[in-house]
């Protein structure tokens, strides 16, 4: 799957955290903006995207037991990357 394949070479690229690809979950969820919260898509970043939209997340859990999530929003739109509960890194490709 292409998204896995991304997430597997991000995660090394920015992180430098080798993963398993065969230990990458994947989910996908339908939401109207009035779903999100905004720890995964603030407003000033949701007013841009589409309603409703598709979130798509990746998760992997390290050796260390760091659980790792991204969340991204159609081809490019909007990512953001969650280490152990915390947002660490967000993009808004869209202006």
């Amino acid at each position: 799957m292409l998204h896995i394949d991304w997430f597997v070479t991000a995660m090394k690229r920015t992180f430098n955290v080798a993963v398993n690809i065969d230990e990458v979950g994947y989910e996908a969820y339908e939401l109207y903006h009035e779903e999100l919260d905004n720890y995964l898509v603030p407003e000033e970043h949701l007013e841009k995207l589409p309603n409703p939209l598709l979130f798509e997340t990746l998760r992997y859990v390290d050796e260390n037991r760091n659980e790792w999530i991204a969340g991204f929003v159609g081809e490019k739109l909007y990512e953001v990357w969650i280490k152990n509960g915390e947002r660490i890194a967000q993009k808004r490709y869209i202006e």
